[in-house]
């Protein structure tokens, strides 16, 4: 902890700081993501340089991620006893809050688990703070009951993930030891195309250098193609496509040589995905805008060997990237969210002939959004079952599902069942 004297500029970052979440606090209560509002607020005060967009940023965010245990508290305090319990380095501005607040900056050992970082800035702070399985929404630790001990699900939470990166086949003996030496996490042959870096700055930096071989992608979302396993010459559709980062993972996977559709009911996305694959130098896509919750659809007329269903859910898999998430979202979604899959899955089942799949995604830990809508599609549909696979990581047998945790992979959780047509 540093004792240098405070300099003149911190308490003015502190306010900034305080006024930034402030406004991102009141833009989530609004439904909004804390990530857009926070990019605009930053985007409107070109004076902040990269240091300080940083510190905003982590500021916030860490008042979000401990806001069950810190968020009925005033804000300024609030905010540094999220600081505390990230137990990171005590920057001026944060300082300068503590000083405000008439409050002696702690020492907090990274190494202790959410039960003993609790017990140690309670101590240290002389404050009194939730216990910790009321961290988290109530409702989330029945919705993940499935998943073994509760505790576990919590620490996976407040763990901050890396970011991973996708190399391009073609180019990972080119890029493998300068990602290695630069300091990147090799997911290893289990997932060879996969790097991950804790430093934001080295992702941007090697995304600008090498646009045409990289795509920021999670490591649990690279397991879902490898699931896929699609092979050259087959005809592959990815129905919701969304910005397309498991599309163009298909078609470096089965070499290029795959026969692709991607349709997604917005337009923008679409053309997104189009200029992604430019970048690579990819052409060949079959797009088109389609609404699969739209009564009537009308289907490619292609047959298919598979179809990739990454379906909208409420990204409880993705919480720990997205500390924010968890206060923007209700038991209700979650149901919704189920409705919509299976709907989804309904009207594709028409669209395979048999020896087909159909994979479903989800980047959901909930049982609502994983097993049961596995049940209920199977018993309304006989004519389709599991098609058993290996665990893309560990190679262990599956029964034709999979639960990837965030704590196993060091990324999003995410739901994944391969279904065969009969």
């Amino acid at each position: 902890m540093s004792t240098d004297p405070l300099p003149a500029w911190a308490p003015r970052q502190a306010a900034v700081i305080l006024a930034m979440l402030e406004a991102t606090e009141a833009g989530v209560r609004e439904g909004q993501p804390a990530d857009r509002v926070l990019n605009n607020l930053i985007a409107g005060n070109k004076k902040y340089g990269s240091r300080d967009r940083r510190l905003i940023r982590d500021a916030v965010f860490s008042w979000f991620r401990w806001h069950g245990a810190v968020g009925d508290l005033p804000l300024a305090k609030g905010l540094c006893v999220a600081w505390a319990l990230e137990a990171r380095e005590w920057p001026p501005a944060f300082r300068a809050l503590m000083a405000e607040l008439s409050l002696e900056v702690p020492e907090i050992d990274p190494e202790l688990d959410l039960a003993g970082r609790k017990a140690a800035v309670e101590q240290a702070l002389s404050i009194d703070l939730p216990a910790v399985d009321q961290w988290l929404p109530v409702w989330w630790k029945e919705q993940t009951s499935h998943l073994g001990d509760y505790n576990d699900r919590l620490a996976e939470h407040f763990q901050r993930p890396p970011t991973w990166l996708r190399v391009d086949k073609d180019a990972r003996a080119e890029l493998h030891d300068k990602l290695i030496e630069d300091g990147a996490e090799w997911a290893g042959e289990a997932s060879p195309c996969a790097y991950a870096f804790d430093d934001a700055g080295k992702v941007s930096r090697w995304m600008q250098a090498h646009p045409g071989s990289l795509e920021i992608q999670d490591l649990s979302s690279q397991q879902v193609v490898r699931i896929c396993d699609p092979q050259a010459e087959q005809h592959w559709w990815d129905a919701c496509c969304g910005n397309g980062g498991k599309s163009l993972q298909i078609l470096d996977y089965a070499d290029r040589n795959v026969d692709l559709t991607c349709t997604d009911r917005r337009e923008e996305v679409l053309s997104e995905l189009i200029r992604r694959g430019r970048r690579h130098g990819l052409s060949k896509v079959r797009r088109y805008v389609l609404d699969l919750l739209k009564p009537d659809l009308k289907f490619p007329n292609v047959d298919f060997h598979g179809i990739l269903v990454d379906a909208p859910c409420s990204g409880t898999g993705t919480w720990s990237r997205n500390p924010d998430a968890p206060w923007r979202t209700e038991a209700s979604d979650i149901q919704q969210g189920k409705r919509r899959q299976l709907k989804m899955l309904d009207a594709l089942s028409p669209a395979l002939k048999s020896g087909s799949v159909l994979v479903y995604a989800v980047c959901s830990l909930c049982k609502t959004e994983s097993i049961e809508v596995t049940e209920e599609f199977l018993a309304a549909h006989p004519e389709f079952s599991l098609s058993p696979f290996a665990h893309p990581l560990t190679g262990e047998a599956t029964e034709g599902s999979v639960s990837l945790l965030p704590g196993e992979t060091k990324g999003d959780g995410m739901y994944i069942a391969k279904f065969v047509k009969k």
